[in-house]
């Protein structure tokens, strides 16, 4: 006589034998069939467990339709998403920067407005705490755009922690007097990256931010 399968669950087949690896439809068909196939004639199944089984066939199957729904809009709503982005090469735009979010790998960019030229300047990274956590000596600088570009260092060389981090910068002129700062930058779009898994915009005065800073959008003037 076969021996009889134990109920759904029990019987030793890869998807059961791997508690960490869901059952997915395959599996879940192939353990019904085996349990109906060799169940002992004399103990058949009864009608109340068979529904049951077939209930939590069911259940998998609605749930991995379900998953596979989800995605596909998901997808569709980054595409959305990253077509608005694109959108806006060659408008106007208004980005508050200054922010910095570090997820512990990759360098992290943004951008500041100096009021006038300086012949000193520094940009400190400071955490939400209000301590700096590097210092950045860039020389002189131009009025306007100041790109500044952290590669998620500490000043001591370790790496700092994921977070969310600020730009400060101490700038001063020839006099020894500071240079004003703003973390409000305007200009047209020039570019729009996608590359750090969210769309920054690239403008022309050299200025980059990710598009959460976008505070103001309005069409270009034509050239002059």
């Amino acid at each position: 006589m076969v021996d009889s399968i134990s109920p759904l669950g029990t019987a030793t087949t890869p998807a059961a034998s791997n508690p960490s690896k869901p059952m997915d439809r395959e599996a879940f068909l192939k353990l019904l069939v085996a349990q109906i196939s060799h169940q002992d004639p004399t103990q058949p199944m009864e009608g109340t467990e068979f529904v049951a089984q077939l209930s939590q066939f069911a259940v998998v199957e609605q749930a991995i339709a379900q998953s596979t729904r989800l995605e596909n809009v998901s997808l569709q709503l980054r595409g959305i998403a990253n077509n608005d982005a694109a959108a806006m090469v060659g408008k106007s735009v208004l980005l508050r920067s200054g922010g910095l979010t570090f997820d512990g790998q990759h360098s992290v960019s943004s951008s500041v407005n100096l009021k006038e030229a300086s012949t000193a300047t520094k940009a400190r990274i400071v955490d939400a705490t209000g301590t700096t956590v590097r210092t950045l000596d860039l020389g002189p600088r131009p009025a306007g755009a100041l790109p500044v570009s952290w590669d998620g260092k500490t000043d001591a060389g370790g790496t700092a922690p994921v977070g969310n981090y600020r730009v400060v910068v101490d700038a001063h002129d020839a006099a020894g007097k500071p240079v004003a700062t703003s973390s409000d930058m305007r200009g047209v779009v020039t570019r729009v990256s996608f590359d750090k898994g969210y769309p920054e915009l690239l403008l022309d005065t050299g200025a980059t931010g990710p598009i959460s800073d976008l505070v103001e959008v309005q069409q270009a003037p034509p050239p002059r």
